[in-house]
């Protein structure tokens, strides 16, 4: 086990806990990060497994998702590094335990990192004790970086890299679709142009409730044409989440 030492200002680590867990109307990310939440207490539901599991979480960053755990669970936070001051334990290694050491394998936002798909999903299969879970979320419509190496999955190709790997009822559902990508991808232009602005001069800083109001106008915007998107138009069999979710069980 490694001491936290963290990089990052406490101040700069509860910000990110706090908006990816409790987002807020007046973020640019707030719908896409509100309907993870609930996809992710809903995969808890249906997985069941009851209280007090053992639970891995892959890339653990701040760990803003482990109140949503069972009561009683044990949560192992890993992470190639620990700038975050929440990792239990850190190195390069993918997944340095024993097998069959947990009975959830939580990997949020970050399963694309992996250089070989096939062979994150058969490690996760490994730690993963008879009869547990995995839940994996990772995004669809977002910007990438071009010096490294990145995957971008639709829905029936993630559930063939876990099935190739040996993992039983695997299913993996989209996170919103066109409306809220729509909103994520408008809320991080004008992010940008926020940000731009305060690059450029010093008293940008009182723009703040400008970008503010117009971050809530846009996610309600967001939320009504999403309602019409579910309710009427409908646009099945074509898809295009901003994000998605998977699970998975390892057979008895």
């Amino acid at each position: 086990m490694n001491e936290p030492r963290p990089t990052l200002p406490p101040e700069e680590i509860e910000w990110i806990r706090r908006t990816r867990r409790h987002p807020r109307p007046t973020q640019p990310d707030f719908f896409v990060l509100r309907r993870l939440v609930q996809h992710l207490g809903a995969a808890l539901a249906r997985l069941g497994g009851g209280d007090s599991l053992d639970v891995l979480d892959v890339f653990c960053g701040t760990r803003p998702y482990e109140d949503l755990m069972p009561r009683g669970s044990k949560v192992t936070g890993y992470d190639i590094d620990d700038r975050y001051g929440s990792a239990d334990v850190t190195g390069t290694e993918f997944l340095p335990f024993g097998d069959a050491s947990f009975d959830l394998v939580f990997f949020a936002e970050g399963f694309f990192y992996s250089p070989e798909p096939d062979e994150a999903a058969a490690e996760m299969l490994r730690v993963a004790r008879p009869g547990g879970s995995a839940i994996v979320t990772l995004p669809l419509v977002w910007e990438y970086r071009t010096d490294r190496l990145e995957h971008r999955f639709t829905a029936p190709e993630l559930v063939r890299v876990f099935e190739r790997a040996g993992w039983d009822e695997v299913e993996a559902k989209e996170v919103g679709g066109y409306a809220v990508s729509w909103g994520l991808l408008t809320g991080r232009i004008l992010r940008a142009i926020e940000e731009s602005a305060r690059a450029r001069s010093t008293f940008a800083w009182r723009l703040r409730p400008l970008f503010a109001a117009a971050y809530a106008a846009m996610n309600a915007i967001a939320v009504l044409a999403d309602r019409f998107e579910r309710r009427v138009w409908r646009p099945a069999p074509y898809v295009l989440p901003p994000d998605m979710i998977l699970t998975a069980r390892k057979a008895k």
